[in-house]
């Protein structure tokens, strides 16, 4: 009897410090996109320690090193967000050219006789190769700015 209690009295100690271990773990603290905060004892990118393990010097150089890092991840995260938002924007630039293409090249087809202004405001009307050539012209700007399966 007296082995089955030194037995359960090691056990019971070596789950204490486990536990022990576990309660001076590092805090990390993070908003996400929708500005909630979370803090976690796992650390994730634009996760800033709030919380050390320990006071030694090792970890102070430890904190200040995580620092660093949180801070260069919170960059690569910034710069990630900027890509975006600057693909954004030339995703709608894009998408712009190509309805404004589009829009002139079905104008073009629907036309019956293309003209032009001379430069005393009067019409002067193009041959038929010539309307052909503008529409010609037209289509492959629309096929530039959309990609080559724009249909029309």
């Amino acid at each position: 009897m007296a082995r089955t209690t030194i037995a359960f009295s090691l056990l019971a100690a070596t789950l204490l410090a486990g536990a022990l271990a576990q309660a001076h773990a590092d805090v990390y603290r993070w908003v996400d996109r929708h500005g909630v905060v979370h803090y976690s004892d796992q650390w994730r990118p634009g996760a800033t320690r709030i919380a050390t393990a320990t006071g030694s010097a090792k970890g102070a150089a430890s904190t200040a090193g995580t620092a660093a890092e949180d801070q260069e991840a919170n960059q690569q995260i910034q710069q990630a967000a900027d890509e975006r938002a600057v693909q954004s924007a030339e995703a709608k630039l894009h998408a712009k050219r190509c309805e404004k293409a589009k829009a002139e090249y079905e104008k073009l087809l629907a036309a019956r006789r293309l003209f032009t202004e001379g430069k005393d405001g009067k019409r002067q009307y193009m041959s038929d190769a010539e309307a052909d050539a503008t529409r010609v012209k037209a289509r492959q700007i629309m096929n530039q700015d959309c990609g080559s399966g724009s249909g029309s």
